[in-house]
């Protein structure tokens, strides 16, 4: 649900007026500095009319969100989410064109700084078009997978060592509420798999793995692995497995000869020991297949950059013997150091998309 605000009252202008006056007196720039995350439009890009507007806010100056919404270009109308935290409008239609979207963040101290995306519309794009950077306005979504029942989890035994895990929901992060918590202990590199069923599918060809991630402290971390299974119509297994590796330090992926499993790296940069300790991270990735389940992955966008796999592509299917159309989640995360560890992180808005 949405709620768009048009032709505001004198004395709302006046009291946001003086909220802004009073937060840009009092605190300096650098302690203003906002935690919006923007997911689509991403900056730079060609996108299709309708567009998706997608993004995630934390408010600013260490206080949680009051208040979240976007507007378009010199537009005076206010589009609010349904929480303070996240934006999510899809089907939005918008002339071709140059745009820029301002998002704005208030907290109970006052409005924090505006966070803009500057991109293009060229058009419509009819379903079945390749990929082209961005999840279609058309595609399918799983829905929230952060609390959903189901979830399971077990060491894989393709890493070393040893680990154990186990996971909450909803569990309270000191910037948001309303999350999945993932924990494990591990040796020697070992790593911990969750994964949850989640849907029947045979038939989509094109998918998107979209996720917040949120780790305590990246140095624990040797891997991130985020892959989707899904059972095709003749009974193979696909896997579309990425991991951001600091092996490696690509955005590796998965591809599949006989009953082996294989990482590639790749041309795009990756390392989680990098990223930011107790900071939300969003992370999109997209891949799609063939009717032979060679898979192909398209992109990845880390916090609002996005990267172009190149020559990323592979057969990646065997027979498993799990049910027809299957669809399945994994998260999974590696210990980092030789001896032992533990890792706590994050999930907000796990969802999956799907087309063809």
């Amino acid at each position: 649900m949405l709620l768009v605000l048009r032709d505001w009252g004198q004395a709302l202008r006046l009291r946001l007026a003086l909220i802004l006056v009073a937060s840009t007196t009092l605190l300096p720039s650098a302690a203003r500095a906002a935690n919006i995350t923007v997911a689509s439009p991403v900056s730079g890009t060609n996108v299709a009319s309708p567009i998706w507007v997608r993004a995630h806010n934390i408010g600013c100056n260490g206080l949680s969100p009051t208040a979240f919404g976007f507007s378009i270009d010199d537009s005076s109308t206010l589009t609010l989410g349904i929480t303070a935290y996240d934006i999510d409008v899809i089907n939005l239609a918008i002339a071709t064109g140059s745009h820029t979207v301002h998002f704005k963040s208030w907290t109970s101290s006052g409005v924090c700084p505006v966070v803009a995306t500057t991109f293009t519309v060229s058009g419509g794009t009819p379903p079945g078009s390749p990929p082209t950077g961005t999840i279609p306005s058309y595609a399918v979504a799983s829905g929230d997978l952060d609390g959903a029942a189901g979830w399971e989890y077990e060491h894989d035994s393709g890493t070393p060592g040893e680990s154990r895990g186990s996971t909450v929901y909803p569990a309270t992060t000191p910037s948001y509420d309303d999350a999945r918590k993932f924990y494990l202990t591990y040796s020697a590199h070992g790593g911990e798999r969750f994964h949850l069923s989640f849907g029947i599918n045979p038939t989509a060809t094109h998918f998107a793995y979209d996720t917040y991630i949120y780790l305590v402290d990246p140095s624990q971390v040797e891997n991130i692995e985020m892959d989707l299974n899904q059972v095709m119509a003749n009974g193979e297994t696909v896997i579309y497995g990425t991991q951001c590796s600091s092996v490696s330090n690509t955005w590796e992926y998965v591809t599949v000869k006989g009953r082996d499993d294989h990482w590639n790296s790749s041309n795009i940069h990756c390392d989680p020991r990098a990223w930011t300790a107790n900071t939300w991270h969003h992370v999109q990735i997209a891949f799609h297949r063939d009717s032979n389940g060679v898979v192909t992955h398209d992109w990845v966008t880390l916090d609002g950059a996005q990267s172009t796999f190149i020559n990323a592509t592979g057969a990646a299917a065997q027979k498993l013997g799990w049910a027809l159309g299957d669809l399945l989640v994994n998260f999974q995360l590696d210990g980092e150091n030789a001896g032992s560890g533990s890792i706590t992180s994050y999930i907000h808005k796990m969802t999956i998309y799907s087309w063809q």
